[in-house]
């Protein structure tokens, strides 16, 4: 029996390579053969999934974290086809910052911008491909746009500076010049394992702010500072301006990439596993080993989950922390309840999924 692992990350306790390495080791500890593939749904993992199947060496280059403080952030630069994969969570992650420093509001995508700036100028690339999975911000990825020369001023006259949510609303007018000058002939390609809009019932703020930290009474606030920058936008610089899905990946940067940079925008995992020539990959193996830390309807819609079922694999195991599916599906193993509390599963998550293993029919 072959087994292949193509896990995603179980996020806040498991990254999708420790989940995938552990699934894989006991396995083939129990004399079975067992591959681990890195994948990833355009979010943490990305340039993991990247460096496996290309053989391309990761870099490293410090940036600011969404709180700018200093972090190392990686990416992957293919000389020969003068292409960049950037992996937005590397630099302005949820995963870079302790939860109890969380501030969406005040939290900025300007490292990342940074980081972008930087791979412009130190190489001749002609492609950037971008996963946006994973971010801590809600800013509209105005910081971002910032770092790359965008100049937002106030109704003073004054630059803003540090751009976040918090500061949208201060914005007045919006200097795009040198930013069309940096980023001129270069194509962009975005990554996203999201489908919601920016604004609304089902939009970036209402959907994720809370997990980056935004408290319920911030929420109303932060919509706010949204839409003041979308109407913005819409009147003074793009009358065809629209709100679409996927506008709200990453705080709004899935919309910052369509509008400023002109991006193709594309579904993550679908493009990632279409780039590792999973279709053929499918066909040698018996068992595929897949899951993520809280399987609910949303797995079943643009995440890895959902773009591996399309393959049709001969069988199917999803392994998840938590099973929250408003209906039922066969091959479905969670660690809670059944080998542990959620508490428990948070604490020691390896252990966890290690109690879990032995239970899964194959």
């Amino acid at each position: 029996m072959k087994i292949l692992v193509v896990s995603d990350s179980f996020k806040g306790s498991m990254t999708s390579k420790e989940v995938g390495m552990t699934i894989c080791d006991y396995y083939q500890n129990h004399h079975l053969e067992a591959t681990y593939l890195p994948i990833s749904d355009g979010g943490e993992g990305f340039l993991d999934a990247i460096n496996d199947s290309f053989q391309l060496e990761k870099q490293q280059m410090q940036v600011e974290d969404a709180n700018f403080n200093y972090t190392e952030s990686a990416y992957i630069i293919d000389q020969k086809n003068k292409i960049a994969y950037l992996e937005l969570a590397q630099s302005i992650g949820l995963a870079k910052l302790d939860k109890n420093k969380l501030n969406a509001l005040y939290a900025s995508s300007f490292g990342f911008g940074h980081l972008i700036k930087e791979i412009i100028l130190k190489y001749q690339i002609k492609k950037i491909i971008i996963g946006i999975g994973g971010s801590a911000t809600s800013d509209l990825g105005c910081g971002m746009l910032e770092a790359l020369g965008v100049e937002f001023i106030d109704k003073d006259g004054f630059l803003i500076k540090k751009m976040c949510n918090a500061k949208l609303m201060k914005v007045r007018k919006v200097k795009t010049k040198a930013f069309e000058k940096l980023i001129k002939g270069i194509e962009f390609v975005t990554l996203s394992d999201v489908t919601n809009p920016l604004l609304g019932i089902k939009g970036s703020i209402a959907t994720f702010a809370k997990q980056k930290g935004a408290s319920d009474e911030q929420l109303f606030l932060m919509e706010q500072n949204l839409n003041h920058m979308f109407k913005l936008l819409k009147r003074d610089y793009q009358k065809n301006l629209t709100d679409f899905e996927g506008a709200g990946a990453a705080g709004g940067i899935g919309f910052t990439m369509r509008y400023f940079f002109n991006s193709e925008m594309k579904s993550g995992i679908d493009s990632i596993l279409k780039m590792i020539h999973f279709q053929q990959l499918v066909k040698e193996y018996d068992v595929i080993v897949t899951g993520e830390g809280c399987l609910d309807d949303q797995s079943l819609d643009g995440k890895v989950i959902s773009g591996i079922k399309k393959y049709h694999p001969q069988r199917l195991i999803i392994i998840c922390g938590q099973n929250k599916l408003s209906s039922t599906i066969n091959d479905v193993y969670a660690i809670v309840p059944t080998v542990a509390t959620i508490e428990e599963s948070l604490k020691e998550p390896i252990s966890a999924l290690k109690k879990l293993l032995p239970l899964i029919k194959l």
